[in-house]
């Protein structure tokens, strides 16, 4: 299937689920607001581990074939890995399901792990290397400056409306010299550029994930940036997620193409619950259609 066909798909999956849905009012409202992460997070949470990852990663997977593998989802906690020191203090913004800090905290027990999220750290017996705090990570006042070695953050600053907010704030706690690795979604181009029905399809895609509007690439980087962090690198991992991309698509596909079902399904199950089966409906072809990517940006603080 090449992009044009993937375009064409997704507008007739746009199509076959106004059948049910008024989405252009379900777009509408909040969709990312701190309450509105919490509850996303803390219903979605088991479905996360009955269908996404058993161990309780949250992000998808690196493939580096054209099928999935459960070790795809290590590939972005072994890049961390890889800059990480001895003595090193390293910080996870948005720790989830704590499956990443836990990993990398064992792997490196001579180093400093501090995460932060908006949910409760629930591992039971964690690593003594690690700290938590329960916060918005846009404001780490406990932290001194140029404090922390690596900082790094997996599909989460996607939630933020204020990402510059963010990455001012990180760049003033790394030390000169530290590095923050950074893995999300973005757009090929700017929104507008795209036709009224993908536009639709984004922001169904960013209403269901919780998130804000997504963005593009340039304004992305722009938004890194702008505390004094260098942009080293920055790498389209896009394809490398569809085989993972594909699997929620088959879950999800199953709903959605019980027309009744669906119907019902998203007047009685939870929303955030529902928010995923969109996700997961139109996420696949909308990266095959390269409309929305998937990005490494590492930066570096001077």
């Amino acid at each position: 299937m090449n992009q044009d066909d993937s375009i064409i798909q997704l507008h007739a999956k746009i199509d076959e689920m106004s059948e049910f849905l008024d989405l252009e009012e379900f777009v509408k409202g909040d969709k990312n607001s701190l309450k509105q992460v919490r509850t996303y997070y803390r219903l979605c949470g088991w479905a996360y581990k009955r269908f996404h990852s058993k161990e309780g990663f949250v992000h998808f997977g690196i493939s580096q074939g054209d099928t999935y593998s459960p070790k795809d989802l290590y590939y972005l906690p072994d890049t961390v890995s890889k800059y990480i020191k001895k003595g090193d203090t390293v910080m996870e913004l948005g720790f989830g399901q704590a499956a990443n800090i836990v990993y990398l905290a064992k792997k490196h027990p001579d180093a400093k792990f501090i995460g932060v999220d908006l949910g409760p750290f629930k591992e039971k017996n964690p690593p003594k290397n690690i700290i938590t705090y329960r916060q918005d990570y846009s404001s780490l006042p406990q932290l001194a400056d140029n404090s922390v070695d690596v900082i790094y953050a997996f599909e989460t600053i996607v939630h933020n409306t204020d990402k510059e907010k963010i990455c001012r704030e990180a760049t003033r706690v790394l030390k000169p010299g530290g590095v923050m690795i950074i893995y999300d979604f973005a757009l090929s181009d700017e929104l507008s550029t795209f036709d009224p029905k993908t536009q639709l399809a984004v922001a169904l895609i960013s209403k269901g994930g919780a998130s804000a509007m997504i963005e593009s690439v340039d304004a992305l980087n722009k938004h890194y940036t702008c505390g004094g962090l260098t942009l080293e690198n920055v790498t389209n991992y896009s394809k490398n997620t569809l085989p993972d991309v594909k699997r929620m698509q088959k879950l999800t596909h199953r709903v959605i193409r019980r027309r009744k079902f669906a119907k019902a399904a998203f007047k009685l199950v939870p929303m955030p619950i529902m928010f995923n089966v969109i996700v997961g409906y139109l996420g696949y072809d909308a990266v095959k259609a390269d409309v929305v990517t998937y990005q490494e940006w590492i930066l570096k603080k001077p």
